[in-house]
């Protein structure tokens, strides 16, 4: 069916006018919705709220000099964000040109296009180039296809009021060579299935629409070759998964959303006969909510792979995908929460519907987070994250657990690892990237040695190592072969969810399962997560689990060595480089550590034994330019052949610094036994105080929901349905 779609489009293409489109604005916004937007000016306060804010944008940079300097500086610095500012100052002011029709804008943009016409065509590479991908007018070519991106925008808003030779002064100067230079010079990345790759063809492509260029619109749809081996439809087989998970992560899908839903955009208003929308069963549908549901209850990206943690689904590239997905498919009424939580919408047709629908009387339900797993590759084999839920968007917990793809460029070695989230905080955090976005004293903004060093180690993550080296030996084009694979994943019962997944390729000989359970229980003040991680191997290994968590410590009930006047380093390469040792206890028994965050106390207890340690450890080692937060972490450290993990991460107590009031700030478990481990199943039995005798059944062979198991464990005879069991 895809290959037919393929033939299907470029049959179509063929009929695209190689003189320009008839009609301008023919890209994200037409002349149809423009009129259709001035009837109704005056009348939807949240849309003319936003278009007062390209307005005032607009008429600041009207009022002031027009400056298109020579570049040289990276990320972050003076040229760099200058050229910014001007593509978005030319976007703003061509909507608003084809919306009020007021000459000052679109002299406005003729008056900065003049200049860069004469500018570019003198440009050679970025003098701060990025070595891979180095741009021209910016230091990687990702930030060029930004920039023509919006302006190509700017140009189609008044290409009907400028001169023929005017076009044919921006088009020779500007946008022919600038997309010959992204076709011809960076065809490594036009063809990458990659989000640069996404945004790079997206560029050309709308550039080819607007001049009527049909091999530019072929290239970007198919690839530089026209083969479909690459190109947006490639990209959208590609890197997202049948329910529209995306393999770089929810971070990096809030980035590429944008140009995937404003390229779909286009497309669909130029052919709406190709029916992009419903591409491949409505996948950009599918990852507009798979990427609102990788977020925590307050908006935050949960931060795996590559990620920064300021980023939120505030974040404008929502803005369009959301009032996008709200007008092509069905007015779903949960997305105006979002909408409205924006505070602004795009100035588009879409952008009007969704501020009108907002704006009637009509209940907005909250956007609906929900326990749910998602699959990773084309096909969706493998692996992929699962995410379990607890309580209201208010005071939620979250567990998400990754055992997906590495997740390309982006990725990190951290198959089977998790983070955690309570009281809309990070309670066991991903560390996400190092990196200071734009800040020029940093590395130019770009990211830092300490990314490969640390953020993409696996001992940056909360899974296991093993002999201190990072999975795959930290070689990506390894990782990139492998993924973990999903074992089982249930979440029909809100006090009792869980998901298991297995790993055997990271380390050889090494196979590794892990199995995390959400059980809610009435003796208890919130759920608990338990995590039992087996291991096994033909010869001894050193296995060490992190934990990194987010607060103040503050108990352990095992006796440790705190190095209070001097600090070693936790290792020499692989991420230990970076890890403070700050104190090393050897514990008898079952182990629990103790931390505040917030209003609440949280306890981790974990089995251990007199042959096993445990480190308390500080982000920043080997960090001279301080470039590492500075954030603290437990590793219990076991050495065998075979080994299994299990902890209980319990939130409990209160404490309120108001009142001077504390409550319950000690651990309700006591005791954790691993009863069996083998093959077929695992039984682990857990201790605690108001009567709380657990054991933990899992089936490690056998994840068919309907199998029912039996098992002699603690002088019983265990019996269950299922892959898990908690028998209480």
């Amino acid at each position: 069916m895809r290959k037919l779609f393929i033939v299907f489009w470029a049959i179509c293409i063929v009929n695209i006018s190689t003189s320009g489109q008839s009609s301008h604005p023919n890209l994200v916004i037409t002349g149809e919705d423009a009129a259709n937007i001035k009837v109704h000016l005056g009348s939807v306060p949240l849309f003319d709220k936003s278009l007062q804010l390209a307005k005032d944008f607009v008429e600041s940079a009207m009022n002031s000099r027009i400056d298109v300097p020579y570049p040289k500086d990276p990320g972050g610095g003076y040229t760099h964000e200058r050229h910014k500012q001007n593509y978005n100052e030319m976007y703003n002011a061509g909507i608003l040109y084809s919306v009020t029709g007021d000459e000052r804008y679109a002299v406005f943009i003729k008056s900065m296009l003049d200049e860069y016409a004469e500018l570019y065509p003198q440009l050679g590479r970025h003098p701060q180039g990025k070595k891979q991908t180095p741009g021209r007018m910016f230091w990687q070519s990702l930030n060029e296809t930004v920039w023509l991106l919006h302006t190509i925008q700017a140009y189609d808003c008044i290409y009907d009021w400028l001169s023929e030779s005017d076009r044919n002064n921006y088009e020779q100067n500007i946008f022919i060579p600038m997309s010959e230079f992204f076709i011809n010079e960076c065809t490594h990345e036009f063809d990458l299935i990659h989000n640069h790759g996404t945004w790079i063809v997206a560029a050309v492509g709308m550039a080819g629409y607007v001049i009527g260029n049909d091999d530019y619109v072929e290239m970007a749809l198919h690839g530089s070759k026209k083969d479909g081996k690459s190109g947006f439809i490639a990209q959208l087989d590609n890197l997202f998964s049948p329910d529209g998970y995306y393999t770089e992560g929810g971070y990096y899908v809030r980035y590429a959303l944008w140009p995937f839903f404003i390229f779909a955009e286009v497309i669909h208003n130029n052919q709406p006969e190709l029916e992009i929308y419903n591409y491949r069963d409505q996948i950009l549908k599918k990852a507009l909510y798979s990427a609102l549901q990788v977020t925590y209850t307050d908006g935050t990206f949960i931060p795996i792979n590559d990620a920064l943690k300021e980023k939120t689904w505030l974040s404008p590239e929502l803005i369009f995908a959301t009032n996008f997905v709200y007008a092509h498919y069905g007015q779903d009424r949960q997305l105006l929460s979002i909408v409205k939580l924006h505070d602004q919408v795009s100035l588009t047709g879409p952008g009007m519907m969704a501020a009108r629908d907002l704006s009637d009387d009509k209940p907005v339900p909250e956007f609906n987070w929900k326990s749910v797993e998602y699959t990773d590759g084309p096909e969706g084999n493998m692996g992929g994250v699962g995410i379990l839920r607890y309580g209201t968007p208010e005071d939620q917990e979250t567990l998400l657990m990754k055992y997906g793809s590495h997740g390309l460029s982006h990725g990190h070695f951290d198959k089977l690892t998790f983070c955690f989230y309570d009281q809309a905080r990070e309670i066991i955090q991903d560390y996400g990237a190092a990196r200071f976005l734009n800040v020029e004293q940093k590395f130019g903004g770009r990211y830092l040695e300490e990314n490969n060093t640390y953020a993409k180690q696996t001992v940056a993550h909360n899974t296991v190592v093993v002999d201190q080296k990072s999975q795959f030996s930290g070689i990506r084009s390894e990782s990139e072969k492998y993924h973990a694979y999903r074992y089982c994943f249930n979440s029909d019962k809100p006090d009792f969810q869980y998901v298991s997944a297995k790993e055997d390729k990271a380390y050889p000989g090494v196979n590794q399962h892990r199995t995390m359970i959400l059980v809610n229980d009435d003796k208890l003040y919130r759920p608990v997560v338990i995590d039992v991680y087996r291991i096994n191997s033909g010869i001894s290994h050193e296995y060490d689990l992190p934990f990194y968590y987010m607060g103040h410590f503050i108990y352990s009930n095992f006796r440790y060595d705190a190095y209070t006047k001097q600090r070693s380093l936790m290792g020499d390469d692989n991420g230990y480089q970076h890890l403070w040792k700050e104190a090393m206890g050897k514990p008898d028994s079952t182990s629990q550590l103790t931390w505040w965050n917030g209003k609440r106390f949280y306890s981790l207890t974990i089995n251990t034994s007199r042959t096993d340690e445990i480190y308390f450890t500080r982000i920043g080692g080997s960090d001279p330019e301080f470039n590492l937060r500075n954030e603290p972490g437990f590793i219990v450290r076991k050495r065998d052949k075979n080994t299994v993990f299990v902890s209980v991460l319990e939130p409990h107590g209160i404490f309120d610094p108001t009142l001077e009031f504390t409550k319950d700030s000690y651990s309700t478990f006591k005791d954790i036994i691993v009863l069996s481990s083998d093959e077929k199943y695992t039984a682990v039995n857990i201790k605690g105080n108001n009567n709380i005798n657990w054991i933990i059944t899992i089936a490690n062979a056998d994840a068919d929901p309907g199998s029912q198991h039996e098992l002699s464990a603690a002088d019983k005879i265990l019996k269950w349905t299922g892959p898990v069991a908690v028998h209480k």
